[in-house]
């Protein structure tokens, strides 16, 4: 635990470094109007590089964070606040959305990286937990039938049944008043699988085979991945000077399942993620992630960014799409 000069110096080495991307000189830091004089500023810029809060990296040059230095002014950090300006324009955003839910996510994606200026993901919320609100079953091609899943929370799930001989018509429709009986209202998920119920006797023999595949997919559905809408990836190149590392985190970015580790999905709340912490391994990358609700689920959004994000404005602009989303939803 550092004492308090300490903190105030480092806080302001951290936010100095975070403005102009440079070096920070123990001058710079007292033109900061710290109530200490030069001297004490480097007296206690020595002691805070001995500790491993800061380091040179030139001889001559001024000093920047490290890894420990960041996290330790992020576990000290003020709650920051955003100018009436961006919280209208994030209100104004959803209250004028009428699009379908996975273009709502998109959206959302793109707005939140247009206000931080970094590469932004919004993690669908899944199928695990979402109460079914209406199913379809809609014939496409002999032996083929379209299953459409509605949950509250908007989310639109489609899956191709196919079957060893073709339905009828009126099969179809008998499949699909049982399935309504078994579905609707109820929560996904909560049991390990799902098996026939009443509703299913007396079907004939395509149509109980319709019956079964379409459970069958529901309880893939639920068991699935999340989707991910990325938005701003444009960004990326102005944010990483070294192409090999920006190579490297683009080839990260191609996998869905290695962009929701990087939000770290299921943790709770607000969470900044740094370089070592991150199963991507990149030193020079930072994530800062928090939760939306939606109606019968949850879901992950966030920014991704260099370790000089600007995390007090970050930060704050998550929280505040986040629980505008979550509104927009029913969370």
């Amino acid at each position: 635990m550092l004492d308090d000069r300490k903190a105030a110096i480092l806080r302001e080495l951290v936010e100095e470094y975070i403005r102009t991307g440079e070096p920070v000189s123990s001058r710079a830091i007292v033109e900061c109007g710290l109530d200490c004089s030069s001297a004490t500023v480097r007296n206690e810029l020595a002691v805070l590089e001995a500790d491993g809060f800061i380091v040179k990296p030139h001889t001559s040059a001024g000093r920047i964070p490290t890894d420990r230095g960041y996290r330790y002014y992020l576990d000290h950090l003020s709650p920051g606040s955003l100018r009436s300006a961006t919280r209208e324009r994030i209100a104004t955003f959803f209250a004028s959305m009428h699009t379908g839910f996975g273009q709502m996510l998109q959206e959302t994606s793109e707005l939140l990286s247009e206000i931080t200026h970094y590469p932004a993901v919004v993690v669908g919320p899944g199928l695990k937990g979402q109460t079914v609100r209406d199913a379809h079953l809609i014939p496409i091609e002999p032996g083929e039938v379209l299953m459409v899943l509605v949950t509250g929370s908007g989310s639109v799930n489609q899956a191709v049944l196919r079957l060893s001989s073709p339905a009828d018509p009126t099969e179809i429709t008998a499949t699909a008043e049982a399935l309504e009986s078994r579905l609707i209202g109820r929560v996904l998920d909560t049991e390990p699988g799902l098996e026939r119920g009443e509703e299913a006797e007396g079907l004939p023999g395509a149509a109980l085979e319709l019956y079964d595949r379409a459970l069958e997919a529901v309880d893939a559905a639920a068991a699935g991945s999340r989707k991910v809408y990325l938005g701003g990836t444009s960004w990326m190149a102005t944010l990483w000077e070294d192409l090999t590392q920006l190579h490297r985190i683009l080839s990260v970015l191609d996998r869905q399942a290695n962009v929701v580790g990087l939000l770290g999905e299921g943790a709770p709340g607000t969470q900044v993620r740094l370089g070592p912490d991150l199963p991507a391994g990149e030193d020079d990358l930072a994530v800062v992630s928090t939760e939306y609700e939606a109606s019968g689920g949850s879901g992950r959004m966030g920014v991704f960014g260099p370790l000089r994000m600007d995390y007090r404005r970050t930060i704050r602009v998550v929280e505040e799409v986040s629980d505008q989303l979550g509104e927009c939803l029913g969370g």
